[in-house]
């Protein structure tokens, strides 16, 4: 479920400089050395990337056209494995967890500079040198950032490949919300299809809703210019909407509900009550 904070502000700004004793671990908990920290009692994944990289082998970098970064996973001898930081980091959507992206500032040590917020599109084995200069296979995650998975951005959607989603029954789109990033598929086809899977969590979720919030039961406040009824996917185990997700944990509520599922006293109390009724509602999908 949700963590105990409430998500009525951005938990960081972009760009901007953070002590990364007093503004993440005593804030968050969460390991004090490495590059991953994953606080025990939150949904969030914090990625540290810098130059530390270089002297292990290998070097975090962004694409050339800033749509991927790549983050080398955690393990400075032998080969890596799905374990710890790295397995939550593959399986952070799945999990309902939020990944935020810092980078090491060198003329300021102890401070970090926010990169934004990151989904893993995908985790491909790679080789790579370790600390003892040994090749081994080595974990590269590639990480899109939250933006770019935006409802109102599809540059890596065709239109046939909207149009087809948009002839899909209810089945066959929890099907491609479902979908993996297998690693045989390049980094762009694996981010076009986590951005297809968004895409999918999206319309399933407001065809399963049929017009009628799935919160309060109400109809929706209005309809669209396209003539569908007004509704907003929301996921309840994440701090932040937006981006791909377990279809079985976004929920299609109206605007007052969403607003009550973040802003409310009773937001915790809330999303508990939403995870019941989509248990609910997906037991009749399976």
């Amino acid at each position: 479920m949700l963590s105990a904070m409430s998500n009525t502000e951005p938990l960081f700004v972009p760009e901007q400089l953070y002590h990364r004793r007093r503004d993440i671990h005593a804030r968050f908990g969460g390991q004090e050395q490495g590059g991953m920290i994953t606080p025990a009692n939150h949904k969030l994944i914090f990625l540290v990337t810098g130059n530390s990289g270089r002297q292990h082998g290998y070097e975090d970098h962004w694409a050339e056209d800033g749509s991927t970064f790549f983050y080398f996973g955690e393990g400075q001898t032998g080969d890596m494995k799905f374990t710890k930081g790295n397995l939550a980091l593959r399986d952070h959507v799945k999990n309902g967890e939020d990944v935020h992206l810092f980078e090491e500032v060198p003329a300021d040590p102890g401070y970090l500079r926010y990169r934004g917020q990151m989904v893993c599109c995908g985790s491909p084995w790679v080789d790579a040198p370790d600390t003892r200069k040994t090749m081994r296979k080595a974990i590269l995650f590639e990480l899109a950032p939250l933006e770019a998975f935006s409802s109102t951005v599809d540059e890596d959607l065709s239109e046939t490949a909207v149009q087809e989603l948009m002839k899909d029954s209810l089945d066959e789109l929890r099907l491609k919300a479902l979908a993996d990033s297998a690693d045989h598929r390049t980094p762009i086809e694996r981010r076009a299809l986590v951005r297809m899977r968004s895409r999918a969590v999206r319309m399933y979720v407001l065809q399963r809703a049929n017009g009628k919030c799935e919160g309060c039961d109400a109809a929706a406040p209005f309809t669209t210019v396209n003539g569908k009824p007004y509704l907003e996917p929301h996921h309840i185990r994440r701090l932040t909407d937006g981006g791909p997700d377990d279809p079985r944990w976004v929920v299609g509520i109206c605007p007052n509900c969403h607003r009550r599922a973040h802003y409310s006293r009773d937001a915790a109390e809330y999303n508990t009550k939403l995870a019941d009724i989509l248990q609910k509602l997906e037991q009749s999908r399976k």
